[in-house]
């Protein structure tokens, strides 16, 4: 069998502009010979449609989308993602989230979504129900098992311990499947792709059943989607992969030989790098953004958003603004410049000095008597702040914030300040992840000048400030805060590592009291196991770590 793949990205809510992509594509893999056309799991509404979903409007476009669809088809298979309603289902939501397969004008068979996560970003259980009945269909010659995403991570053979009781695609073999397709937008993390890879090629080996995945590719707001789709043979070799980070078209034959696929995931530099510039870039795209604007300090974390920015829009859709006070090193400006230069963008330099001498001036009466703290630093990025979003708003920028993963976890950032922006582009990335990322990009050359990269890190709001006065080397806050954020331990679990009580109790205070801030800030692009946003949810008030 010929089976067309379509890596697709799309948007969620553009419900013709989502068709329009499902016909085109099913038009061009039928002159191309396919015998079957497959995009991902959701494709119709887009992924994940959140609240949509609860609309009847929408729901009813959707339907009346994929009819639209199925009425195009010819005798050639076609799989799409998209919501189905049971009228009759008097308990739940009577919503599901189902693959269907149309051919001969008709939606000829639906198989749903039996496992509904609910753990990290997932909340589906809030919108769907579990499928009803597992089921195979037989087209062309071929028994198909159709699964949707979720249902083929609960292998037995592969998961020491599983989420769920029942295994999906383990009933379509047993009912005599001959061949599995599985549609997916399942949001990346690095380790994410080599994770899929394994558990997809231990279960087609051991059950001796080829495999067609299709993953969406794309950003929607706060998730990356990597693509990579993988067609396994009934060997367990990987026979074709899709491109990561792009949409992708190609036509997988059942029936012909193929040199194995061996290269599956990259260097963390690589697909961090990849990630973030596609995960700006559609987050532009799709929220009518163009251009980008970054306030740069002369620090590491402004030059490397910069740089994502300059890959994301083109070097002439990126413009910085440097906002120097009496506390900016000469070096912070110099270096600056030159990066601006290295980068071929346009700058202003506004100096922040004026402004804030005199909200000095008129808060003396207020402040009379109390001595310079951390509040006169703040009004420092509070005016930066201001600055930024007035030429984001004159001109139509898209403000990227430039705080990194070890920032946001311990509030060395400030509301209202260097918070202010649409996206934390690298709001995922640790502070020692953002300096490997700076020498990967400078492999052949520099471009974020070395001087950025050696200097000690400062926020240049006090004289001589180093971040290191306040924190941790970031060796071992990043440490901690893996430790703490992903790998899910407690304090003295911690300090088995660490060896120092009072920086790890510290450390996770920190993260705990500024949960107010992280709850205001804006969506972060998520490359990790476990992000600051929708996949991590701890509240504001929480007395336990006094």
């Amino acid at each position: 069998m010929k089976i067309a793949v379509f890596q697709a990205n799309p948007i969620i809510g553009d419900l013709e502009g989502n068709k329009e992509k499902i016909i085109r594509g099913y038009k061009k893999a039928k002159e191309d010979g396919a015998d079957l056309v497959i995009f991902p799991e959701l494709f119709l509404p887009g992924y994940p449609p959140l609240d949509l979903v609860e609309k009847e409007e929408f729901r009813k476009a959707v339907s009346q989308c994929a009819n639209d669809i199925a009425d195009k088809t010819e005798d050639a298979g076609l799989i799409f993602g998209s919501i189905t309603e049971d009228y009759q289902e008097v308990v739940g939501t009577g919503v599901y989230n189902s693959a269907l397969l149309c051919y001969d004008g008709k939606i000829q068979f639906v198989q749903s979504k039996s496992l509904i996560p609910n753990y990290d970003v997932f909340d589906e259980v809030r919108y769907f129900e579990p499928a009803k009945k597992i089921q195979v269909h037989h087209f062309k010659g071929e028994i198909l098992g159709i699964s949707v995403c979720e249902d083929i991570w609960n292998d037995a053979d592969y998961w020491k311990k599983r989420r769920y009781e029942i295994d999906p695609v383990q009933r379509q073999v047993d009912l005599g499947a001959s061949l599995l397709i599985n549609i997916s937008a399942s949001p990346y993390s690095y380790g994410k792709r080599k994770q899929r890879y394994d558990m997809l090629n231990l279960l087609t080996k051991n059950d001796r059943i080829p495999l067609v995945y299709v993953c969406c590719v794309g950003a929607q707001t706060d998730l990356i989607f990597d693509g990579a789709s993988m067609c396994f043979d009934d060997k367990g070799r990987l026979c074709m992969m899709g491109k990561a980070y792009e949409e992708d078209y190609f036509i997988y034959d059942t029936s012909a030989n193929y040199e194995e696929v061996v290269n599956i995931e990259s260097s963390f530099e690589k697909e961090a790098l990849d990630a973030l510039v596609m995960g700006l870039r559609d987050y532009g795209r799709k929220t009518g953004f163009r251009k980008a604007l970054v306030g740069l300090s002369g620090g590491i974390d402004s030059a490397m958003v910069t740089f994502i920015a300059v890959q994301a829009f083109g070097k002439e859709n990126v413009h910085v603004v440097l906002m120097p006070s009496q506390y900016s090193s000469r070096g912070s400006i110099d270096d600056s410049l030159k990066l601006i230069e290295n980068l071929g963008i346009s700058h202003n330099i506004i100096s922040i000095q004026p402004v804030y001498d005199k909200i000095l001036e008129m808060l003396d009466v207020v402040f009379k008597g109390k001595p310079r703290d951390v509040t006169e630093e703040n009004i420092q990025a509070r005016i930066r702040g201001v600055y930024l979003m007035a030429v984001a708003n004159k001109f139509g920028y898209l403000l990227c914030t430039t705080g990194n993963k070890s920032e946001l976890a311990v509030g060395y950032s400030t509301l209202y300040g260097d918070m202010c922006g649409a996206l934390e582009v690298i709001g995922d990335v640790y502070k020692t992840q953002v300096y490997k990322l700076a020498k990967y990009i400078n492999r052949n050359g520099e471009i974020i000048p070395e001087e950025i990269i050696t200097k000690a890190p400062s926020a240049e709001l006090r004289p001589d400030q180093k971040d290191q006065d306040t924190l941790p080397p970031y060796e071992i806050l990043d440490r901690i805060l893996q430790l703490y954020l992903e790998e899910q331990k407690e304090i003295n679990e911690i300090n088995e590592e660490i060896n120092d009580y009072d920086t790890v109790y510290k450390v996770l205070r920190m993260v705990d009291l500024n949960e107010f801030k992280r709850k205001q800030a804006p969506p972060v692009l998520r490359i990790s196991t476990k992000a600051f946003g929708y996949g991590r949810r701890y509240p504001i008030v929480q007395g336990w770590r006094k």
